[in-house]
C-alpha cells in the first residue's frame, strides 16, 4: 500500500513539475494568438486585430499583456469601421482563482480579477465634448468641440465577470481628457446592449488639454457628475446630469431677484400711501 501511494505521489509530482517547466520555459501564448482572435471574434461578432506579441508571466499571479489591439465592426462590405483601439491591455488572474477556473468554465463563467487598458480610444462619441457642451448650456456660452467623435481614455481599470452571455464589469475607473470617473455596468454579449452608471469628477485645470482649458468648467470643480452610458456598443449614448449644479447656480439668482422685487414693491407702496417710515 505504501509503495502504491509513493508511486502515485511520485507520478503526480513529476507531472506537476513537467507542467510547470512547460508553462514557464516552453509555453508561448503567441502560438495560440490566432485561436484567441477567432474565439473572441466569434463571441463578440467584432473583428479583432492584435498587432504585437502577447507577453505573459505566471508567478505570483498570472499576468498577460496584450499590445496594440484594434476592434472593428465585421463589415458587410470591404470597408471596416473602427469601434475601439488601445495601446496595451493588462489582464491579471490570481492562482487561487485559476484553481477554480475549470469548474467556472464548465458553468460558462470567466472571472478576471483585474484588467487595465492604456490609451483606449472609443470611436463614435466624444464623452468630453458631451460634458463641455452640456456645461456650455448651463453657462450660456458656446463650445465647438473636437473634430472627431472619439473618446480618449488615458487609463481604465476594472474587474470582469462573464456568466454565459452576460459580461458584468465592476470597480471601473476611467480617466478621460477632462475627468475621472468610477462606476459599474454590464454588456449583453449577444445583443451588444450596454449600460453603465458612473460618478465623474472634473480634473484640475493643469491636467487637461488646451482645447478644454479654454472653456474650463469652474462651476463643476469638486462636484459629483452622475453619468449614464447606454445603448449598443455600436451606438452608445451618454447623458450627464447637471441638475444639482443648475439648482445651485439659479438659487442665489432667484433669491436676489425676489429680494429686488420685494424692495421695489415696498418702495412703491411707500410712495402711494406715504408711510411715515
Amino acid at each position: 500500500m505504501k509503495k502504491i501511494l509513493f508511486k502515485s505521489l511520485y507520478v503526480l509530482v513529476t507531472l506537476l513539475s513537467l507542467a510547470a517547466m512547460y508553462l514557464f520555459f516552453i509555453f508561448n501564448p503567441n502560438d495560440y494568438k490566432e485561436h484567441i482572435i477567432k474565439y473572441v471574434s466569434s463571441k463578440t461578432k467584432y473583428s479583432l486585430i492584435i498587432n504585437g506579441d502577447i507577453k505573459a508571466s505566471y508567478y505570483p499571479d498570472i499576468k498577460v499583456l496584450v499590445p496594440d489591439i484594434q476592434v472593428f465592426n465585421i463589415p458587410s462590405s470591404s470597408h471596416k469601421q473602427s469601434v475601439a483601439s488601445l495601446t496595451n491591455m493588462k489582464i491579471e488572474v490570481s492562482l487561487i482563482d485559476l484553481s477554480l477556473s475549470v469548474k467556472k468554465l464548465m458553468n460558462k463563467m470567466i472571472d478576471v480579477n483585474y484588467i487595465r487598458a492604456y490609451d483606449f480610444k472609443y470611436y463614435g462619441i466624444n464623452v468630453d465634448d458631451v460634458l463641455m457642451k452640456t456645461y456650455s448650456l448651463l453657462n450660456f456660452s458656446s463650445f465647438t468641440g473636437a473634430d472627431k467623435k472619439v473618446t480618449n481614455i488615458k487609463n481604465m481599470s476594472a474587474k470582469v465577470k462573464v456568466i454565459e452571455d452576460n459580461m458584468m464589469i465592476s470597480d471601473i475607473y476611467i480617466e478621460t481628457e477632462t475627468m475621472e470617473a468610477r462606476g459599474n455596468g454590464s454588456i449583453d454579449i449577444l445583443t451588444k446592449e450596454a449600460e453603465f452608471i458612473f460618478i465623474g469628477k472634473i480634473k484640475p485645470y493643469e491636467k487637461i488639454i488646451s482645447l478644454y482649458q479654454a472653456n474650463y468648467p469652474v462651476e463643476l470643480v469638486n462636484e459629483e457628475l452622475p453619468m449614464v452610458v447606454s445603448g449598443t456598443l455600436d451606438d452608445i449614448s451618454v447623458s450627464i446630469d447637471l441638475n444639482h449644479i443648475i439648482i445651485k447656480k439659479i438659487e442665489p439668482i432667484k433669491e436676489k431677484i425676489i429680494d429686488e422685487i420685494q424692495d421695489k414693491v415696498i418702495d412703491e407702496l411707500r410712495d402711494k400711501i406715504k408711510l411715515p417710515f
